[in-house]
């Protein structure tokens, strides 16, 4: 292929590729990558199933033509270069004339636009076939167990799921209570009795109440109730649904697939439209519910026998009144044909002026309080009632009495007080009181723990233990030791997972005959859950220590072993250097030499310094630090160290400054406080940055007191503490030197001498450790306790 054609290839902007007769691309133009991503070298000399995977329409040729003929554009796959698919236009045309014939120009044109616009369309198509099947079903569904019937349905045979859930959210939007179930699969059967015959509590946030979920796998999706039961049931594919109605969610839709799903966005747009319709439909029927109820209620009222009803006209008389209001006070339905009762004969002589004022009131503005008065029986005896009246226009009333009989203040004994404030302190705590017969009948259930039971107050009164806890052995082998007569202390774990322990007493009768038990249970599920959680921290926090200890005994004794076995070769290197330095010395030829043998022997020096760290530090791991005391001047001491640095100080342009007051005598260890005031120095040297340090020995009464000033890098304050411990470091290893163990020796050995080490440093300033001795020395002659190792 000729410059030329790739000339004319590469100067057109829509996306081309030419292949010869072999169907191998010879070229490739920048459209082509900016399209599919491949470049012009990628794609030399492969061939054009590389792009093409399906293959074009049309070619190869199943006959030889003399000449290629442009083919009409077809519709193709085309293979991305990061392994997608995507759907193209692709037009043959030859290339004319010349040592060209034969080639073949490949066209293409982007047709995701046009693919979008397709999936669009399948997608509002779907919508709408699924939204015109709910309308029909929605048009004869009475309730909300029929409509939610109707979508599960729906969603099944139009879209492919497997199984479809409704779950309630009640008890204050915590609990999901499963209302219908559908499927085709008649192999769910055990999964679907076992769905309706559950509830489950839900966490803070329940599970597709505020958003749809999807998921390919339920099992790994802890938002779904079920998920590792539908997983392995063979249901993967799930999706959950939110019910939104008008003031709340109704509840969660679950769609659950035995083919995982793909789509994940057409799933939850019609997900979202199905929530949003069935929420629309629920709030409607609920409407219709509630009229119902309204329309209902005044009836149903009437007909009970909460209160006594009845209405009366402008003149008081009494036009109806319900069963109740007869009985209660000994008249009638004839009594109230014949218009013999009136307000007047109803209500004693001295309450009628207040009667007749409110009722008054009532007719005029409508406005009328209820209150406490007395109605007349036909006897002439009088019953406590609360009245209340509403109009119902023409003058006409409608009255309400409330018996006050039973509910009048009488005088309440101490003994009947505390077994209110008990009776009030046991609704409310997590607690269950119980008694059982000598038989094992329920005699008594009361208590705020049998929430979490299932069961309400009273509600197993009159039934049977061992039919309520059949299902629980361990707790009808206590129910048995309890009724032999024995008081005990239990605890039940019941299947549900909830733990209660239990108190049995015997109870007897008058004679001291047994007559059943009486227990109180106390709900420890949370208690215990967490008092396991606890050992298990604690366990595990154990090991870890143990085996950290364990790391750091090996880690020590290796140290010890290392420095020890180096020690050896260091002290003979160290005589070998010493004797060629001296030797090049006195050759008056050799001074470069001699010269490279003080920076070896410098640098050998360091690292002996660095093997005694090492030893000093397993010394002291292991306890055997031991204190040579004896009267030692710390001024002179220091002075000497001191020297020993000048040379060094020198090469690193620091200026040694030292500042004493005079002698200062104390009675401690010359060789371990030497080592001190030598890794102060090497510290202040080391990150001094070349500036001046400055020393300074005095005393304070019966403390010797040494700082040390450089005005260096200085130390950030979050590290000011933390550079004592061993193998720590403020600065990265790679710009500064050492095991970090300098400054960790300083402290041990300053406290086995009975004294203290700190720091002041502002970064980028400079650093002052102060160092503080007892001039008595240590507080007694005995061998201070091993420091502690430490864990880092």
């Amino acid at each position: 292929m000729d410059i030329d054609v790739r000339r004319v290839l590469d100067s057109l902007g829509d996306p081309l590729l030419a292949m010869d007769r072999s169907a191998r691309i010879v070229h490739a133009n920048s459209g082509l990558k900016e399209l599919l991503g491949w470049s012009r070298l990628e794609l030399l000399g492969r061939p054009i199933t590389t792009v093409f995977p399906g293959g074009l329409p049309g070619w190869p040729r199943k006959e030889p033509a003399l000449r290629p003929m442009s083919a009409p554009p077809q519709r193709v796959g085309a293979l991305a270069r990061d392994g997608s698919l995507r759907e193209v236009e692709a037009r043959l045309s030859p290339w004319p004339g010349g040592e060209n014939e034969g080639l073949l120009i490949v066209s293409l044109r982007s047709l995701d636009a046009q693919v979008e616009l397709e999936r669009q369309l399948r997608l509002s198509h779907r919508v709408q076939v699924l939204e015109a099947a709910l309308t029909q079903a929605f048009s004869s569904a009475s309730d909300e167990e029929e409509a939610a019937y109707a979508v599960l349905r729906a969603c099944g045979e139009l879209e492919g799921w497997t199984l479809g859930t409704y779950w309630r959210l009640e008890r204050g939007d915590a609990v999901l209570v499963p209302v219908t179930l559908w499927t085709a699969d008649e192999a769910l059967g055990g999964f679907v009795h076992d769905t309706l015959q559950r509830t489950f509590a839900l966490p803070e946030r329940p599970p597709g109440q505020r958003e749809i979920v999807w998921s390919q796998d339920v099992a790994r999706d802890m938002r779904f109730p079920r998920g590792d039961v539908s997983a392995q049931t063979g249901l993967p594919g799930g999706l959950l649904v939110p019910v939104p109605g008008g003031n709340r969610v109704h509840g969660v839709l679950e769609l659950l697939s035995r083919v995982p799903r793909e789509d994940r966005e057409a799933d939850e747009t019609l997900g979202n439209g199905v929530g949003l319709y069935f929420g629309r439909i629920l709030d409607r029927i609920q409407q219709l519910d509630l009229e119902q109820t309204r329309a209902e209620a005044p009836r149903s009222l009437w007909d009970s026998d909460l209160l006594g009803l009845f209405t009366s006209d402008a003149q008081g008389r009494l036009l109806d009144a319900n069963p109740t209001l007869l009985r209660m006070l000994g008249y009638s339905r004839r009594d109230v044909r014949e218009e013999r009762l009136t307000w007047s004969t109803l209500t004693p002589p001295r309450e009628r002026t207040v009667t007749e004022s409110a009722l008054r009131r009532l007719r005029a503005d409508g406005s009328f309080h209820s209150f406490e008065g007395t109605l007349l029986r036909k006897n002439g005896g009088g019953m406590p009632v609360l009245l209340g009246s509403t109009g119902l226009g023409e003058g006409r009333v409608v009255t309400f009495a409330l018996d006050l009989s039973d509910w009048k203040p009488v005088e309440v004994s101490p003994e009947q007080e505390v077994d209110a404030r008990l009776h009030s302190l046991i609704a409310h705590a997590p607690v269950v009181l119980f008694s059982l017969d000598r038989d094992g009948m329920v005699t008594l259930s009361e208590g705020h723990g049998l929430v979490r039971l299932g069961f309400k107050p009273g509600q197993v009164v009159g039934m049977s233990v061992f039919d309520i806890y059949r299902a629980e052995p361990s707790v009808l082998t206590h129910v048995r030791r309890a009724l032999a007569g024995e008081e005990f202390l239990s605890v039940e774990t019941l299947s549900s997972g909830l733990l209660y322990e239990t108190h049995w007493v015997p109870l007897r009768d008058s004679e001291g005959r047994l007559a059943g038990t009486l227990g109180l249970a106390v709900d420890v599920t949370r208690r215990e859950h967490e008092a396991r959680w606890r050992a298990r921290l604690f366990s595990e926090a154990q090991e870890a220590r143990a085996e950290a200890e364990r790391m750091v005994r090996l880690r020590d004794e290796f140290l010890s072993v290392a420095s020890h076995e180096l020690k050896t070769p260091l002290t003979s290197l160290s005589l070998q250097l010493h004797t060629l330095l001296k030797r090049a010395r006195t050759q008056p030829g050799d001074a470069e030499l001699a010269q490279r043998l003080e920076k070896a022997q410098r640098q050998l020096h360091k690292l002996a310094r660095m093997m005694d760290e090492l030893l000093d530090v397993s010394r002291l791991a292991e306890g055997r630090l031991r204190l040579e005391l004896g009267d030692v001047d710390l001024e002179q001491l220091v002075r000497e160290v001191m020297e020993r640095f000048q040379e060094e100080a020198g090469r690193t342009g620091s200026r040694l400054e030292l500042r004493a007051e005079g002698p200062v005598v104390g009675r401690w260890d010359r060789t371990k406080l030497e080592q001190v005031v030598t890794n102060l120095m090497t510290n202040a040297l080391k990150y001094g940055a070349g500036a001046q340090v400055e020393v300074r020995v005095h005393s304070s009464g019966a403390l010797a007191l040494l700082e040390v000033t450089d005005h260096g890098i200085g130390i950030a304050p979050e590290d000011l503490e933390r550079i004592f411990g061993k193998f720590e470091r403020a600065v990265s290893v790679r710009q500064y030197g050492g095991f970090g163990l300098g400054l960790y020796i300083v402290r041990q050995l300053v406290e086995a001498m009975g004294g203290g080490v700190n720091v002041e440093s502002t970064p980028g300033a400079g650093a002052t450790f102060h160092l503080v001795l007892p001039l008595a020395g240590p507080e007694s002659g005995l061998e201070p306790p091993p420091p502690q190792a430490g864990l880092h």
